[in-house]
């Protein structure tokens, strides 16, 4: 073989071994490139679209600025129409202010007088603010000074009838209590009819005693007994007019327990000695029971 030939065939050899990757090459690359140019394509056609929408905003937006043009034209005519209504209205209102200004000097002269005859009004009204505050200050104090006497007025009479009330009930307790004594002295007295007078009372006798020189009614505070005496304590003194030797009768409700003859006098607590006492018949004298004097007796 000619030695040409044989270097023809190692070229065409080698030629063949240098194609095969290139076509393989050019086989993925054609691959490649329809999927690129299918997403470029996508992209132009996503492109156009997103261009036609703006192309209609864009044309939306003029439509609208075009009619807000044509009302803001309307609007500047209107201002100017206004506009020269106001400047009409500034000339007439220099004239109404040049004649104003003409009687300024009038007005002046005017608003002087009136100042001075001001100050005499201000004057005056101050004296007379200062003698109404004066007035109201007391009238003010008055209607106070009313008022408190009301209140007192009303505490009077509240303890004048609370006053009264007691007084009607002790007149009733008195008038009871008298009626008790007339009761017990009656029984008394025909208790001495029947059996004569008792050995203690003529020695209360003997001893001396006082009249009382009032009504008077007391409660038993305290009673002591010893041996052959029995001591009985009131809560009424010499300021309630106790004297010394006094004979008190002792009374347990309606019922008589026996006397009580004054031997020793306190400021407000008197005591005696009690006499004509029958604890088994009449109960004995303990505290709490009343000490009634009657005027005279």
């Amino acid at each position: 073989m000619h030695l040409l030939t044989k270097l023809f065939i190692v070229l065409v050899s080698l030629l063949a071994v240098m194609i095969t990757p290139l076509v393989a090459v050019n086989a993925m690359n054609e691959e490649s490139f329809k999927t690129k140019w299918m997403a470029a394509n996508q992209g132009k056609n996503a492109a156009l679209e997103n261009l036609g929408f703006e192309q209609r905003v864009r044309m939306a937006e003029a439509s609208a600025a075009a009619v807000q043009t044509k009302e803001l034209e309307l609007r500047i005519a209107e201002l100017q129409k206004n506009g020269d209504g106001k400047v009409a209205e500034v000339t007439r209102l220099q004239g109404e202010l040049a004649m104003a200004r003409s009687g300024q000097e009038e007005i002046n002269a005017r608003i002087g007088m009136m100042a001075e005859t001001q100050q005499a009004q201000q004057k005056l009204g101050e004296t007379l603010v200062v003698e109404l505050r004066s007035l109201r200050t007391r009238a003010v104090d008055a209607e106070r000074q009313s008022v408190d006497l009301e209140e007192e007025l009303g505490i009077i009479r509240s303890n004048l009838e609370v006053a009264e009330a007691a007084r009607r009930a002790l007149q009733e307790e008195v008038q009871q209590l008298n009626d008790e004594r007339d009761q017990a002295v009656g029984k008394i007295a025909r208790y001495v009819a029947y059996i004569g007078e008792l050995p203690s009372a003529r020695a209360g006798a003997q001893a001396g005693t006082l009249p009382a020189d009032r009504n008077l009614s007391a409660t038993i505070i305290n009673v002591r007994r010893s041996e052959g005496s029995v001591l009985a304590e009131i809560n009424a003194g010499s300021r309630d007019g106790v004297q010394e030797g006094w004979v008190l009768t002792l009374a347990d409700g309606s019922r008589f327990v026996g006397n009580l003859r004054i031997i020793e006098v306190d400021v407000n607590r008197a005591t005696g000695v009690v006499e004509l006492e029958d604890a088994n018949n009449r109960g004995a004298v303990r505290s709490g029971q009343r000490a009634i004097a009657r005027k005279g007796q």
